[in-house]
């Protein structure tokens, strides 16, 4: 199975996350961006700020990457101000009608709550279509490469 994993990441821990599931089921991999530097407190600010006020308007996938050409596509993104981060959500409305039958969602997040699964769901609604599954990664005190490969093992052909 064709199989693409996009991520958006602010620290680097979400890429860690999808790169590692990426190698477990030989997917290709790519990032997705809306172009403005997140980096330190001011970029942690201006995350919270975009995903309270839904603020992002504009999205693009770096690289040749068409979620079409795939049988499968994995989107991982972080948790900002206890949701899916804005930056994931306009991904998923923007593409929607590319996405191929089969879409998951990688949530990584650091917070002490483990389940982000009402949250996640409410993307189904972006996407036109429920999701074909979801995994919630918390990546604080937690063994979450570990985490990445027990969900990536379940998606082998």
């Amino acid at each position: 199975m064709k199989t693409l994993c996009l991520y958006y990441t602010r620290t680097n821990t979400t890429k860690e996350v999808i790169e590692t599931i990426a190698q477990t089921i030989g997917a290709d991999v790519a990032q997705y961006t809306d172009g403005k530097s997140r980096k330190g407190f001011p970029g942690y600010v201006g995350a919270c700020f975009a995903t309270v006020n839904n603020t992002i308007s504009k999205v693009s996938i770096k690289g040749e990457f068409d979620p079409a050409a795939y049988d499968r596509v994995i989107i991982g993104m972080p948790v900002w101000v206890e949701g899916p981060c804005a930056i994931g959500k306009a991904l998923i409305k923007k593409y929607s009608e590319k996405m191929p039958a089969e879409v998951y969602y990688v949530v990584t997040h650091m917070g002490a709550k483990s389940d982000y699964m009402d949250k996640i769901k409410a993307m189904d609604s972006l996407l036109g279509r429920p999701s074909s599954g979801q995994v919630s990664i918390r990546t604080k005190e937690n063994d979450y490469i570990k985490e990445s490969i027990s969900f990536a093992e379940t998606l082998k052909d």
